[in-house]
């Protein structure tokens, strides 16, 4: 059953000339998980607004097959301040039901009724009963048990972890039973093991979900359906995000054949065309005007009818050309980052041993030992809440330990990658920050450009960058530095599927060691040399 279509929709902001969506085609039916992917401030979220009903397209329309639809959102920050116990927020969430029962709740803790306070409880009783509040009850404890926050029901918004936040947030939209889910980086705080539940959970809702994800293989799971956002313009393909990727290369790939066969094709019936006419100039004996000599009456003139041949030509490239234009295939130039060698005599750079770290009271890290040596690419693994940000921390120097010690070899220059991008000075330009490295503006602006850092950007302000832009813009200062360790957390978070590729691969080659925090599966198996797991009984 379709949901909404969506009909040549064109869309383009009011300070802009250049449109950030043209001629998209979309249709939304049940069952159907889309991913919606793209580079950043490629328009998804204007997509998804006009699908929400919040922004109008300057043109096409968007048609409603079976009436319109209940459509819930759930937004990329999913970090809730409300006081309320989990069960309570769930509750404030059912229309009407929620200021019955607190009126009901607040009747009850009197020790003492009035007549009149009585017969008010009785009829508030009577109207929650009437607006099905015990089958509201029901259902909330089913969604806290689906998605497994039963035992935190008691708990405050405000203790949840951005997991279970994400967690709440969804069991919150399914209590207004959407016909449409839309996701906005549902995987965004989740750890390994809250991202296989989720994609187990996608996999058996029957309802439809659009969904934006920057994570490959958490499409690759989940996807049915593939929608990419590109010059304004939207490519569908069914299937996963791996047949997706493959297509799009095949695809490429032979557009790319037709369209150096036909640059040859021109390029023949050019040099032909040129021939001929230049040996109409040069046939001087017999010719007309047009060849360039002598005009003699003639009954076959060889240069006249060289130059007719040479027009004939030229009016079929002409039409080739009208008829059947065919431009060259738009393909991200590919960079590749050179690393200064940094040279470390020490094979090992870092060992703690017996290490331990708590807060108040309460162990975080306790009898660990790690070491580090020149090159390797370090996963630190476990749950949220495990110690992996706090070893990181610790090993840089950020905390100290409450027992055991670090040692390091000499010369050792470690840089960090902070996930809340705070380090940044939001009123200082994107290429005088990186010039502070020391690096040539050629080769600062080779680095930006292979992390998607290119046009105007160098001399726009910190502060005026999408969260992926600042991301990407920290990412290059630390590559460009001489750093022979880098401590990297979560260092994909809201960077794009093209950045992610281009970071793995840049970080690929970088000659010194790297310890990172991630739950980027691809990313992880594309970096990572050895793991380290954290847990409880660590």
């Amino acid at each position: 059953m379709q949901f909404i279509q969506l009909k040549n929709i064109h869309f383009t902001y009011p300070d802009q000339y250049i449109p950030i969506l043209s001629g998209i085609h979309l249709d939304i039916a049940e069952g159907e998980k889309i991913a919606l992917i793209g580079k950043n401030g490629c328009g998804k979220s204007t997509l998804i607004n006009i699908i929400m009903g919040r922004l109008v397209p300057i043109r096409g329309e968007i048609t409603y097959p079976k009436g319109k639809p209940n459509i819930a959102y759930l937004q990329q920050d999913t970090t809730i301040q409300a006081s309320l116990s989990v069960r309570e927020y769930l509750f404030q969430s059912i229309p009407n039901i929620s200021e019955i029962w607190n009126e009901i709740q607040s009747l009850s803790e009197k020790p003492l009724l009035s007549e009149e306070e009585g017969l008010q409880l009785a009829e508030l009783w009577q109207e929650y009963h009437a607006k099905h509040g015990p089958d509201w009850e029901k259902e909330i404890e089913e969604q806290l048990f689906k998605f497994d926050l039963s035992n935190l029901s008691s708990h405050s918004c405000r203790e949840l972890s951005g997991g279970e936040s994400t967690r709440l947030q969804m069991a919150k939209l399914l209590l207004t039973h959407p016909d449409i889910l839309i996701l906005d980086e549902p995987t965004n705080h989740l750890d390994i093991e809250q991202l296989t539940w989720l994609e187990g959970w996608l996999q058996n809702y029957k309802g439809a979900i659009l969904y934006v994800s920057h994570d490959r293989v958490f499409i690759d799971h989940t996807a049915t359906k593939i929608a990419e956002l590109n010059h304004a313009e939207l490519v569908i393909r069914s299937g996963n995000f791996s047949s997706f990727s493959q297509n799009r290369a095949d695809e490429q790939s032979h557009q790319m054949v037709q369209y150096e066969e036909r640059q040859k094709l021109v390029h023949r019936l050019q040099t032909a065309a040129q021939k001929r006419r230049s040996w109409a100039k040069t046939f001087q004996p017999e010719t007309r005007s047009e060849g360039g000599g002598f005009v003699y009456e003639s009954v076959y003139n060889a240069a006249r009818t060289m130059t007719q041949q040479a027009k004939h030509i030229e009016q079929r490239i002409q039409m080739l050309n009208e008829r059947y234009p065919q431009e060259k295939p738009f393909i991200d130039k590919k960079r590749k980052i050179k690393f200064t060698n940094t040279h470390q005599s020490a094979k090992q750079l870092i060992h703690a041993s017996d290490l331990g770290f708590r807060y108040h009271e309460e162990w975080v890290i306790r009898n660990l030992f790690f070491h580090l040596e020149y090159g390797e690419k370090v996963w630190l693994a476990g749950k949220n809440g495990s110690g992996k940000t706090t070893l990181l921390h610790l090993l840089f120097g950020l905390l100290k330990p409450s027992e055991g010690v670090i040692s390091y070899s000499e010369r050792l220059k470690i840089g960090f990658y902070y996930q809340d991008l705070s380090i940044l000075n939001p009123k200082e330009t994107v290429l005088s920050l990186l010039r502070n490295t020391g690096k040539e503006d050629a080769i600062i602006r080779n680095f930006m450009g292979c992390l998607g850092l290119q046009g105007d950007i160098a001399d726009e302000r910190i502060g005026s960058l999408s969260w992926g832009e600042k991301a990407k813009v920290q990412l290059v200062q630390l590559l460009l530095s001489e750093f022979n360790v880098l401590f990297l957390d979560e260092p994909t978070n809201h960077l794009d599927i093209a950045s992610r590729e281009m970071l793995e691969k840049a970080l690929g080659e970088y000659p010194g060691a790297i310890v990172f925090v991630s739950h980027d599966r691809a990313f992880i198996h594309q970096l990572a040399t050895r793991q380290v797991i954290l847990g409880d009984d660590e």
